[in-house]
């Protein structure tokens, strides 16, 4: 029993929420302990159900701390969802609230600021890699010159020969580490943070590849693909929609 709640709470800590939910249905019918309905809350497809499992979890055991914790945190007023919000005899008007999300949403300046981390690793292995392809020797040659219209002419066909390359580099970088590391790149991992489906699944490649190359691009057409992760629901930039992807913060690992 123990053993299948550890390997529960991995896929959980992984965002592996389908292996979560295979794995939590099965320890449920065999043995359907507070614990294991309290993963299967964390695991939970939406609000009610979520409720439902913890509710069933204190049904067992009406002293569970994790579930009662996470119940009354969840029962806050500014945290019910507009469909089980108590109606007031007099209700003032207010506008609808989102439900709460299944996890819970990376808050913006840490996104920012790892992908300021990221950036700077970009600008690390872009410089070695123009360094070592001989575009700097150009451009030191036309310095040495002092002639202004060579130096001018080695500037610009540095800058266009720096920008793909950065890229290039950009693209490996961000789509081989999400794809090795869960979502991660090193930026995130600082942070702990992490990108998604929206579904929980881990991205894939081609999620990678969407997200963070062509979606990185449209996004930074005057930084407006950033700036509306600021008013949307789910923070996602325009990369995000366009992938179908969440930026997460970890899980913490739950005793079981």
């Amino acid at each position: 029993m123990g053993d299948r709640l550890a390997e529960i709470q991995r896929a959980l800590d992984g965002f592996r929420m389908e292996d979560a939910r295979e794995l939590v249905a099965r320890e449920l019918e065999e043995n359907p302990s507070p614990s294991a309905y309290y993963l299967a809350a964390q695991a939970a497809l939406n609000h009610g159900q979520r409720v439902e499992f913890l509710e069933k979890a204190l049904e067992l055991d009406p002293t569970h701390q994790q579930s009662l914790d996470e119940l009354a945190d969840i029962r806050r007023p500014d945290k019910i969802p507009p469909e089980t919000t108590p109606i007031p005899a007099s209700p003032p008007p207010e506008a609808p609230a989102a439900p709460a999300p299944a996890v819970k949403l990376a808050p913006l300046p840490k996104r920012f600021i790892a992908i300021l981390i990221d950036g700077f690793i970009v600008g690390i292995f872009s410089f070695a890699v123009l360094f070592a392809a001989g575009p700097f020797s150009a451009l030191n040659a036309a310095m040495a010159s002092a002639d202004l219209d060579a130096v001018n002419a080695a500037i610009a066909q540095f800058q266009s020969e720096a920008l793909p390359v950065n890229l290039v580099v950009s693209a490996i970088y961000n789509v081989v580490l999400m794809t090795l590391f869960n979502g991660q790149t090193l930026g995130k991992m600082v942070f702990g943070i992490r990108v998604v489906k929206k579904n929980g699944r881990r991205i894939s490649v081609l999620d990678a590849l969407l997200r963070n190359v062509l979606g990185y691009m449209v996004s930074q057409i005057f930084l407006l693909g950033y700036i509306w992760a600021v008013a949307d629901g789910e923070k996602q930039a325009w990369h995000d929609k366009m992938a179908g992807t969440l930026v997460v913060e970890e899980r913490r690992t739950v005793k079981v």
